[in-house]
Order: C-alpha cells, then sequence, then structure tokens
C-alpha cells in the first residue's frame, strides 16, 4: 500500500510508539515467529522478501539464517531511512507490495508483520505475491496488534449495516442493569470490537426519537450516530474518523456505550428490537485472507488463527487482539509448542502472562 502524503504511515515517531508498545511481549512474540517461520517456510529457504517492513520490527524476531536471506521492502521513504539507520547491514528497498521488483517465480517466501490487514486493494498485492513466488513458496503474515475496525466499514455500510461500539461488552455498564437486561444484551466476546446492526432498524428507530425529543436521542451522547437520520447525515469517512476518536476515548466510550444500551432496550420496549450481531476484526480478517488466498487464485492455505505463547507471572495477564486483560480469562489459540513440534505445556489457571499472535500462512501451488 502506497500511503498518502502527510499520514502517520510517514512518520518515524509512529516507529519508536510501536516499538514501546510491543516491548513488554517481545520475547513471546518473537517465540510464536521464529516457530512460524521453522515449520512453514521452505527449507532451503532461498530468497525471501518482506513486505511493508516499516522501521524493521520483524526482522528483530527473525532467526539469523532467515534474516541475512531477506530482502525488505517498504513504500514510505522516511521509514526506509529509519530501517537503515537501525538495519545497517539489512537490504531494504523502496517498493510497493504491489509492484515489487523481482522476477516472477524468484521468491520462495513473503514475510509480513501487521501489513495485509491494512491494503485497500487485497486483491492487487495478492496477484503481486503470486507472481513473485516460485510454486511451493509460502505467504507468512503475522499480526501481534490489534487492527483497526474501520476495515470492516465499507463492507458493513455495502451489505446494509451499521458498526455500534460493543456496549454488550462493557464492564462498567453490565454491573448496573438488572439481570434480565443483561439477558437481553446481544451475544458477544470480549474481544469482539464493534457490533452490527441493520441500517434499515437503527436509524429510523434513533429519527423517530429525535423527532420526539425524547433524552435518549440526544446529540451529546450519540456522537457519530447523533446525525445519521438527517439527509445528507453520513459522511462515511468522517463518521469512521468520529467512531474510532470516541472509541479511543475511555470518557466518550463509556457515554456512547451507555446511550446505545438505552437504545437498545428501548427499541426492544416498543417492539422494534434490532437485528444485531458481534464481530471480531481478527476473524473478519482471518475470513477474509483465507478466501483472498484460496485455490480460485493459486494458493493452499496452510494455517489461519491465533497461537499462543505465555510464561510464569506473579498474577494473570494476557494481551489478546490488542487488548490487555487481568481478569482470568481462557487464553485462544494454538499452542506456540504444537508449531514448535513439542508437547504443550500445561497452561496455570492464573498466575501466567500471555499473548496470542494472528497468524496467516498461505502456499503457492
Amino acid at each position: 500500500m502506497t500511503p498518502d502524503p502527510g499520514t502517520k504511515w510517514h512518520d518515524p515517531a509512529l516507529l519508536d510508539h510501536l516499538v514501546r508498545v510491543r516491548q513488554p511481549w517481545d520475547a513471546l512474540v518473537r517465540r510464536v515467529v521464529r516457530a512460524v517461520l521453522k515449520r512453514y517456510l521452505p527449507d532451503p529457504s532461498g530468497a525471501l522478501v518482506e513486505i511493508g517492513a516499516g522501521g524493521g520490527q520483524l526482522r528483530e524476531w527473525l532467526p539469523d539464517d532467515v534474516a541475512a536471506a531477506v530482502t525488505h521492502t517498504e513504500p514510505s521513504g522516511p521509514f526506509v531511512r529509519a530501517f537503515r539507520e537501525r538495519y545497517p547491514d539489512a537490504t531494504v528497498i523502496v517498493a510497493d507490495a504491489a509492484s515489487l521488483p523481482f522476477d516472477a517465480g524468484s521468491v520462495s517466501g513473503v514475510l509480513a508483520l501487521c501489513v495485509l490487514d491494512t491494503l485497500p486493494d487485497l486483491a492487487s498485492v495478492r496477484a503481486e505475491l503470486a507472481r513473485v513466488l516460485r510454486p511451493g513458496g509460502v505467504v507468512a503474515h503475522v499480526l501481534d496488534l490489534s487492527t483497526s475496525p474501520d476495515a470492516l466499514f465499507p463492507e458493513l455500510i455495502a451489505g446494509g449495516e451499521l458498526p455500534l461500539t460493543n456496549f454488550a461488552r462493557d464492564p462498567a455498564l453490565l454491573d448496573v442493569l438488572t439481570p434480565a437486561q443483561r439477558a437481553a444484551l446481544p451475544a458477544a466476546d470480549d474481544f469482539d470490537e464493534v457490533l452490527a446492526v441493520r441500517w434499515g432498524e437503527f436509524v429510523p428507530f434513533v429519527g423517530m426519537l429525535a423527532r420526539s425529543n425524547h433524552p435518549l436521542a440526544a446529540s451529546a451522547d450519540l456522537g457519530p450516530f447523533a446525525k445519521l437520520h438527517e439527509p445528507g447525515g453520513f459522511d462515511p469517512e468522517r463518521f469512521a474518523l468520529e467512531f474510532m476518536a470516541a472509541s479511543a476515548d475511555a470518557a466518550r466510550l463509556l457515554k456512547l456505550s451507555r446511550a446505545m444500551i438505552g437504545l437498545f432496550l428501548a427499541a426492544r420496549q416498543f417492539g422494534r428490537p434490532w437485528t444485531v450481531r458481534a464481530l471480531s476484526t481478527r476473524t473478519h480478517l482471518r475470513a477474509k485472507l483465507s478466501a483472498a488466498f484460496g485455490s480460485d487464485h493459486g494458493f493452499a492455505v496452510e494455517f489461519a488463527g491465533p497461537v499462543r505463547a505465555w510464561e510464569p507471572a506473579d498474577r494473570f495477564t494476557l494481551r489478546h487482539a490488542g487488548r490487555t486483560v487481568s481478569r482470568p480469562l481462557p487464553v485462544p489459540g494454538t499452542p506456540v509448542e504444537q508449531l514448535e513440534g513439542v508437547p504443550p505445556a500445561p497452561l496455570p489457571a492464573d498466575g501466567v502472562r500471555a499473548t496470542t499472535v494472528e497468524v496467516f500462512v498461505a502456499r503457492r501451488f
């Protein structure tokens, strides 16, 4: 993906921020990355290419022999300069993932860290990877951070749905609801980033309340959802920006989720219940990549899902899908030991520090 000028994708300060975010989990993620590459890269590996290399975080986790075989590519010139300063012995070039400077069938593996979830034109990149990969070559993508739910918005809207915050799992609100109210909320997981509601159910209902000056339709509480019922009140790009800004602000998110619960329960009382489903961006991405790199396009998917790694600790901490929680929860994912070919160690009920990495591997026919 070629970044737009002036965006954060040209700002090297982002690289330093990501290093700080990743540092506490560095050893666990490195273990997962190395297990994936050992299991799935061709042997001998031959020429390898990284797309969207950023400032070199993935290189930090590669075994020495793999790192020596990789040509790193990155579309942002400032990021490439930062990469060269950090890793002067590495080979890194400015190149877009949809237009790589390699001969057809000359590459044994394409590596990527948090890239395929950001592409506006996945089909073009997939076609380019298919071109440069030799038969038996692999695409190995790892995602250790969260992926933005705004990537879902165009698909949801095109399908007649609207994304809502996951008000059904907000612990600050669940405690003040009655058991009957909690039971009425949509089924959702702690790590589902959004709830999707039918546009034709949500927007007319909010419009009806707004026209009657109902307090539940107060624009201050509904934020980006307040004006959707008005003619010309929906600008997809502005909506996405406002949604993400509200989601990133704890106080605004709490107010918005409280308003959404009120609307949801009121719709049921009015006999106009909403059709709502919970969505995880990781699950969505997994399905999207599995379809994009399917047999119709010359690939076979060999692995798609979270891989977990953990270490003993004084208390329970889990980082999954970009969120860190301290209350004991089941740790999802395939044990990293399974990829390493050793028996998985029993996972303690508490006293564990764990993380998951979303892994996707597809092999070229």
